[in-house]
């Protein structure tokens, strides 16, 4: 295992975010196929209601779907869906003692118009949950040693991290408090946890991955080097423009194993000034950064599914050389 994954795997919790479309969903899927390869139990956690992990994933065992706790989808490798109401419900039932009355406190509408006049509960709820999968232990071990958070993009993400601390100012004391200051810890902690910034290789995905790094630090949460998703491949040409000068000049219905010329020239050219393109930003990233960018090739295939995952997790080992 090289050094570079045995920084991301040493971590409990990597928050994977990004500017929305950058493929940051995969990525987080392919860490978290990445680290059950290395032996590293992993739970690839999801927010909210959807449900892309089990398409990227795998479904799991049909019968712990309705479960509370991950779902095995792989040797060392789990999938959760973390919803906030149902966190709610389980932390209420935890202080009440009582799951029936909890459950009945977090249904009642009275209760749900409460909580959305009060903004910030549910990245607190979240944050709270995943604080509680990382302590849990058996055996005097961690149940979960890797939590991969496939998290809100940029501007949700942000406000997801800075949640504990608006309440850090505004309440002194108390189980809240508490509570809060733990999961402050946890994420102030760079040992323990770490934001993977998620980015392609183009303006304004490299602008707000630029912005989304500053605002971390000022948050004191620890930063990984910016992965870089959907990076074109150079052509395999030891010189392209001679090569596509001659195929421009090749006369029209000349027989050629390839198809037409003014199909392949554009095509090409595309690509040529795309690959051009994304150095420019790469070497950007990387001078702003002070550090290199690890790189993740376009798939042709796509990453839809399982196969797609292992795909990208065998380019994200390489790239983590």
């Amino acid at each position: 295992m090289t050094a570079a994954l045995t920084d991301f795997l040493s971590r409990r919790v990597l928050l994977v975010t990004g500017k929305g479309g950058t493929g940051k969903t995969s990525v987080a899927a392919a860490l978290g196929v990445a680290a059950a390869r290395a032996g590293v139990r992993a739970v690839v956690v999801e927010l909210g209601s959807s449900d892309l992990l089990a398409e990227l994933l795998g479904p799991g065992t049909a019968a712990k779907q309705a479960n509370r706790e991950p779902v095995e989808v792989a040797p060392n490798l789990f999938r959760f869906r973390l919803e906030p109401e149902r966190a709610l419900e389980e932390y209420l039932a935890l202080q009440l003692h009582v799951r029936l009355f909890a459950r009945a406190i977090v249904g009642n509408s009275a209760f749900h118009a409460f909580l959305d006049a009060a903004p910030g509960w549910r990245e607190l709820i979240t944050l709270g949950k995943l604080w509680h999968l990382v302590s849990l232990e058996e055996h005097g071990r961690p149940r979960w040693p890797l939590l991969v958070v496939d998290a809100p993009a940029t501007g949700h993400g942000l406000s997801l991290l800075s949640a504990p601390s608006v309440v850090i100012d505004t309440v002194r004391m108390g189980p809240l408090r508490r509570n809060t200051d733990r999961v402050q810890e946890l994420l102030t902690d760079p040992a323990r946890t770490w934001v993977v910034p998620v980015t392609l290789l183009e303006e304004l995905p490299v602008r707000e991955t630029l912005e989304l790094r500053a605002r971390v630090r000022e948050l004191g949460v620890g930063l990984a080097r910016v992965i870089a998703n959907g990076v074109e491949p150079a052509l395999a040409l030891p010189d392209p423009e001679r090569a596509l000068a001659a195929a421009a000049r090749a006369p029209k219905g000349a027989p050629s194993p390839l198809a037409e010329p003014e199909v392949v020239i554009p095509a090409a050219r595309h690509r040529l000034a795309r690959h051009r393109m994304q150095r420019e930003f790469r070497d950007s990233l990387a001078r702003e950064t002070g550090e290199a960018v690890f790189e993740l090739p376009w798939l042709a295939r796509g990453v839809d599914g399982p196969d797609g995952v292992s795909a990208l997790a065998d380019s994200l080992r390489e790239a983590l050389r």
